[in-house]
Parts: structure tokens; sequence; C-alpha cells
């Protein structure tokens, strides 16, 4: 008694830690979720060794691609007003970085198409898969945290990949280039066309109010006649030396003169300087050409710098030619007005007073006249400043260089990616077939699914250990006498000890051993269990109670031809049907080679005498019946068991036919005892199973 009390309070205090509160990694699902990797580490190692293995062989015979690298740097434009500095009241541009237009530009299926050109890939045909193909091997990106744009070009080889980066990098400068050059020229020639109004403006509010002065009487030196006579002959000067100049420049251009000739006879100092800038211009254009090809950037841009600066040369010996005619006429117009004034200064004098207030305005509007005059020469010699600069907000930082190794497929990526895969697909198969797995897993498993207790947990026998038994004995009831000391025989014995003290009021001698399905190894259970009682001192009988299939006589390796169907007609009497364990002092009642009967045997008064016989004559009486959900015999067993104990195997028994069979001994008016748990792996196991034989090796001489 003083033992089943013991046994009474380990239980009570199993349920009590069962109840208890759980830590964090239980909370989180950190425990449960090492219990399955522990459960599926085969699969897991299996399945994601085997895609990583094939990912990476996969992966490295993929074809070597090269890749080249060509940097562009963008130079942010602010706007400007004609004075060169920020116009506070002009619109502000939204704030839209221009690297990523320029980004977005370079992308542009318009470049795809020129550089398609470039590379003979565009015919009628193939002009979209030629662009389609450039677009999925050609990446822009920025730099991070600068205005570096980096264009990389990938082929199968690495001369292409180096002529399609540096390539498109031309076309881009090639094209921001054109488009600055082609605007500031239309802007230029729209300046020039009101440059020459706003001159002829100036020139004839001049005029009036030079004829207004004549007429009052009003010279720039004097007032008497004099005084004009002088003037006359200065203008009769002015003239011809302004007709001289203007023959000269129309002789040397119908004659073919070079522009410089012209330049010297007009005396233009702009032009002079134009025409110096252009001699430096052609000499770095004779160097360019010595050290690189036509469609090189920097000579491109000097090629177009100069065709636009001789466009200006042009444009402004038009302007000193039509200065120097418009100086002829001023010069006739001033000669022909003194001599007006000669002649008529008499009748100008008295008329001086009342013309003064038109002199004033006509010389105001004069005034005005020039000062918009001045003020659009100014904004068109801007203009062409800009345009003779030449400048873009792109240009170029470095040429792609010729790849020396491929860039794909790299060792460390290729690894990474097929590790990484190996990982997924291990867990994710392992998370799927947990999934999918209703069978029972462990002692927790067992009772938070079932409702029932989990009374032991059995280990399986490895097959190396069965290999070191004797050839007659390489079955589990002949390892558990051969490896008493064994973590399999330990938890036998843990089996019967819950078994023989689970009740405090009265002694249990009778237990039936059953389970939901076949094949779960109640048999097995049942005689490794009677060998352990016997080998505990206690006198054990087996009653083979499965009519159908008579394992025990293979188990032990016995014929008869009286067994338990004899005894229970009454054909012979039970001591003589016993048959004694070769292998311990267990005894057992088996079921004879001919027998089965479609008669209720089990529920005979017969079967009740033998039992209380068996009951007074052992103290230990296990009967070995058929699972309970596929013999109906079973139902009647269990209840005049005093306990029963229901086998499941791990991994395979459902959690719902475990449920059902602990429902059907119930109701069959059985008592439950508990589920011992069969052929549990030492990485399925749990604290709750009744030997954490995975953690106590040190305690068992052989597993």
């Amino acid at each position: 008694m003083h033992d089943g009390r013991s046994m009474n309070v380990m239980n009570s205090t199993a349920d009590a830690s069962a109840s208890a509160p759980r830590g964090l990694a239980d909370v989180l699902g950190i425990s449960a979720a090492m219990r399955v990797i522990r459960r599926r580490l085969v699969l897991i190692l299996g399945i994601g060794v085997t895609a990583a293995v094939l990912a990476f062989t996969i992966l490295m015979l993929q074809p070597a691609t090269y890749t080249a690298s060509s940097l562009l740097l963008i130079s942010p434009r602010t706007p400007e007003n004609a004075a060169g500095t920020i116009n506070p009241l002009a619109p502000q541009a939204p704030l839209v970085s221009p690297v990523d237009s320029e980004i977005e530009l370079l992308r542009s299926p318009a470049l795809m198409d020129d550089l398609a050109q470039r590379l003979g890939l565009q015919s009628s045909n193939t002009t979209n898969a030629a662009e389609l193909d450039l677009a999925s091997v050609i990446d822009v990106e920025r730099r991070a945290g600068t205005n570096v744009i980096e264009i990389r070009a990938r082929s199968g080889d690495p001369a292409r990949a180096q002529l399609i980066a540096n390539t498109y990098a031309d076309i881009y400068l090639t094209g921001q280039l054109n488009a600055a050059l082609g605007g500031n020229a239309q802007e230029s020639a729209v300046a020039s066309e009101r440059l020459a109004q706003l001159r002829q403006d100036a020139q004839a509010a001049e005029s009036a109010a030079e004829n207004a002065r004549v007429e009052a009487g009003v010279g720039s030196s004097g007032n008497d006649g004099g005084d004009l006579a002088a003037q006359v002959q200065q203008a009769q000067s002015d003239l011809a030396a302004a007709q001289a100049r203007q023959r000269r420049v129309q002789e040397l251009r119908n004659a073919g003169g070079s522009t410089d000739s012209v330049a010297n006879a007009l005396g233009s100092s702009q032009l002079n300087a134009l025409m110096q800038r252009s001699a430096e211009l052609n000499r770095r254009i004779d160097d360019l050409n010595q050290r690189y090809l036509p469609s090189h950037p920097d000579l491109v841009a000097a090629n177009a710098e100069r065709e636009d600066l001789d466009r200006r040369i042009q444009r402004e010996v038009q302007r000193a030619a039509v200065d120097a005619a418009d100086q002829v006429a001023a010069a006739r117009a001033r000669l022909e007005s003194l001599q007006t004034a000669m002649r008529t200064a008499g009748d100008n004098l008295r008329g001086t007073t009342a013309s003064s207030e038109s002199l004033q305005d006509l010389e105001r509007q004069a005034a005005e006249a020039r000062r918009i005059y001045e003020s659009f020469l100014e904004r068109q010699q801007a203009i062409m400043g800009q345009a003779g600069s030449g400048a873009v907000d792109a240009r170029l930082l470095s040429y792609a260089s010729l790849p020396a190794a491929p860039t794909s497929p790299q060792l460390r990526l290729v690894l990474a990616i097929a590790l990484a895969l190996g990982i997924f697909l291990g867990f994710g198969a392992a998370a799927l077939v947990e999934l999918f797995d209703q069978s029972v897993k462990n002692a927790d498993d067992i009772e938070a699914k079932t409702g029932a207790k989990a009374i032991a947990s059995i280990p399986v026998i490895s097959k190396r250990m069965l290999r070191q038994m004797p050839p007659a004995e390489r079955h589990p009831s002949g390892y558990l006498v051969g490896r008493p000391m064994s973590a399999f025989t330990e938890a036998l014995r843990v089996l019967r000890t819950v078994i023989v003290y689970s009740k405090l009021d009265f002694s249990v001698k009778v237990v039936a051993v059953t389970s939901a399905v076949p094949n779960e190894g109640k048999t097995t259970v049942s005689m490794c269990l009677a060998r352990v009682a016997a080998m505990s001192g206690q006198k054990v009988c087996v009653v083979d109670c499965d009519l159908r299939m008579q394992s025990i006589n293979d188990v032990i390796d016995i014929e008869t031809d009286v067994g338990i169907l004899q005894v229970l007609a009454g054909e012979a009497p039970w001591r003589s049907a016993i048959v004694r364990d070769p292998n311990s002092d267990a005894h057992v009642l088996p079921v004879a080679t001919s027998g089965f009967t479609p008669r209720d045997v089990f529920g005979s008064e017969a079967m009740n005498t033998l039992i209380k016989d068996l009951r007074e004559a052992y103290d230990l009486v296990i009967l070995d019946c058929a699972p309970i959900l596929a013999v109906a015999e079973t139902r009647i067993l269990v209840a005049q068991a005093d306990t029963t104990v229901i086998v499941a195997r791990l991994g395979k028994t459902p959690v719902g036919a475990m449920r059902a069979a602990v429902h059907q001994t119930n109701t069959a008016g059985g008592n439950v005892l508990g589920i011992a748990l069969n052929c549990v792996l030492p990485n399925w196991q749990t604290f709750s199973d009744s030997l954490y034989f995975d953690q106590s090796k040190s305690y068992y001489s052989v597993s």
C-alpha cells in the first residue's frame, strides 16, 4: 500500500506540472517548432540537401555572364536670368531630381532603338526583338548618395559587354550635346530677328530727334551759321568714310575673300575675338582627330562647337555689314539734314521756343529705343556665349573596361541561393508533412488530443541491436530478456509499475491490453510485460484472447492442440492448457492451432469462471485482446478486466482512432488506465514521456 500511495503522488505531481504555467518558448511556439524539427530532421536533411545540390548544380551549369560598367556624372543646372543670377520673380521648377530624370531618359525606348541601330541589330522585322533583348541586358542605376549614373551591360562575351556599355554612353552624351546646341541656336535666331527690328526703330527715333533739333536750330556744337557749316563739312567726311568701308566689304565678299579679310575691313573687335577662338578650336579638333575616332563624344562635341561658331561668325559678319550700311544711311541723312538746316536757319530761329517741347519728346523716345536695343544686344551676346561653350548636363567619368572575370554564376551567391532554397524546401516539406500527419507523436500529443494519460513510452529497438542477439531471440521479447538493463526493458518496467500500483483500494490483477487498429504491437507489449513481471518475481499469466491472429504462438514459437477455446468449451481444464514461457517463468494460455469459433465465448459464464480462477492463481493476468475498433469481443473483455491499457504506435496510429478506442472502452464498461506509446524514437520524445531516455543514456547499458 505504501508503494500505491507513492504512485498516486507521482501521478498527481505529473498532473500539476502539466497544468503549470508555460515558459516563453512554449508561448511563442518555439518549443513546438523545435519538436517538429527533431521529429522531421531526417526529412528536412534529405529534401534540403537534395534541393541544395540540384540548385547548385543547375545554377553553376548556367552560361557565364560578363558585366561591363561605364560611369556618367550629372551636373544639374540652376535657372538663371540674363544677368547670370537666379531670378527671384521667375517661376521655380518642381523639386524633382535631375539625376532621376536622366535615368528615365537612359531607360527610354528611343535610346534603345539608337543603340540597336548602332550595333547593327535593327531591321524591319527584328526591331522590337532587338530592343527587348537590349533592355534585358542593360541596367541603369544611380550610385547611392551621388550624381553618378552607372550603365551596366551584360553579355556572354566580355568584349560585347564592353561595347554595349560604351556605345550606350556615347549615344546618350551625343544626344545631350545636340539637344543643348540645337536649343540655343534656335533661341539665338529669334533674338537676332528681334534685335534687327529694334535697331531700325532706334535709328528712326534718333533721326527724327536729330531732324527736330536741326529744324529748331539746336545742334550739338551750336546754333549759328558758322557751326552749321562746320557740321556739314564733318558730315560729308563721315559719309565718305562710311561709303568707302562699305564698298571695301562688298568687294571682298563678292570676290570670295576670306572671313579674316572681311573682319579686318569691318574693324569689329567682337568679330576678331570670334576669329581667334575659331583658330584655337581648329587646333584642338586637329589634335582630337589624331587621338580618337570620329564617334568619340569629345570629338563630336568639338565639331558641333565649330559648326556653331562658324554660324556665329557668319551672323556677326552679316550684322557688321548691316551696321556699315546703316552708318552710311545715317551719315547721308545727317548731311542732308544739315544742308536743309543751312537754308532754313533764319526761319527756324523764330520758331525755336514753340518746338522745344516736341523736341524733348522725340529725344526721350530716341533714348528709350536705344536702351531697349542695347539690352537685347546684351541678351543676344549671352545666348551666343552659352551656345559657344557647348555645356551639357552630363559628362563621362569613365568608359567600361574589358571584364576580366564573369559576374555570374558567382560561387558564393550560388551557394547562398542553393542553401537558402534547400533550407526553405526542407522546412517547408517538414511543415507540410506535419500539417497532414494526424498520427500520435508523443505523450503531450496523446494527453492533449485524446484526454487519456500516457503511461509509458516504449522505445524502438534498432535493427543493429537486434542483429547482436542470437537468431532465435531477434524479437523484442527476446531482446528484453537478453538486455535487462536496456532502455526498452526499463520502459516495460515503468508500464508494469503503473499497472500494479494504479489503484489504492484494491490490487490490480487482471489487465486487458488492446489497441485501436491492428499492427500496433499490442501482443509484443503483452508478452514483454509478462516477462518483465515474471523477472520481477510475480506469478504472471498471458491469455491470448485474439482468436483470429494467434500472435503469441509466433512470439514464443509454440504449437498446441489445447487452448483457451477448449478450456471454455469444457473439453480440458485450464491448467492442462497452460504453456510455460521458455525464456522466463511467465505462463501462457494460448489459442490452439485449429482454434476459432463464431460463438460468443468471452461473454459466457465459463469465461467469468476462468478469469476468477486465474485471478486467484496468479499475481498478474494479462489479457492480450484484439483491436477494440476491429473486433466486438474485445468490448466484453475490457469490462471483465480490472483496468485496460491501449497500445498506440508512434507516427502511425491516428489521433481520431485513439479517441474512438478510449470512448469505446469506457462505453463497454472498461476502465482505461492509459495509453502505452510504442516504437518511440528518441528525437520524438518530450519531457512528458515516461522515460526521457534520449537524455538519460547513462542509466542504460544499451539503448
